[in-house]
């Protein structure tokens, strides 16, 4: 029986071809990658009814640097709340939440851990909602290479990327 897992993300995703979970997860799994570069958690409100058309049993929502820097935090619980409802309105799935890495850009690591915080409290109060902790991984990162290159403090390298792939991997497959 096939899964079918929808990213709905930002250019974290899309410059990483969804995490690489095609060919990270078993062939049962099809993964659709619907992010665009620069989105938040509004764009994807005003263009919600195109994720209606695709059947989705898992959503992974990998939103949120942008949402840090154009919204700060406020109304990202309202905005995110309200696209949770959207995704499961017409399709029985679950959604499961990305608390996104902290970045290396000083102006915005507070408030990605405060959004972060918010979607803790989120997955507290709503079924069928679950937690993918990027944050915590990147936090407590030991390798030589930095994850993040420097002329980007944004977007992570290649290893920065395998490492959000293979814990969204170990997420799906209950690792």
């Amino acid at each position: 029986m096939n899964r079918n897992i929808t990213i709905v993300g930002d250019s974290l995703a899309q410059w990483s071809e969804g995490f690489g979970l095609r060919n990270r997860l078993p062939s049962e799994f099809r993964v659709t990658d619907v992010s665009v570069a620069g989105y938040t958690t509004e764009d994807w409100l005003q263009n919600q009814n195109r994720l209606n058309e695709i059947p989705t049993d898992l959503w992974i929502l990998e939103l949120g640097t942008n949402d840090a820097m154009v919204y700060g935090t406020n109304g990202f619980e309202i905005r995110t709340l309200e696209l949770i409802n959207f995704l499961q309105s017409n399709q029985i799935s679950s959604v499961l939440l990305t608390l996104i890495p902290r970045t290396n850009m000083t102006s915005i690591k507070e408030t990605i851990r405060e959004n972060n915080d918010t979607l803790r409290k989120i997955k507290a109060q709503k079924e069928k909602v679950d937690i993918v902790d990027i944050e915590s991984i990147f936090e407590s990162y030991q390798g030589e290479i930095p994850l993040y290159p420097i002329s980007d403090p944004i977007h992570p390298n290649q290893i920065g990327y395998d490492l959000m792939g293979e814990t969204y991997r170990k997420k799906i497959l209950g690792i």
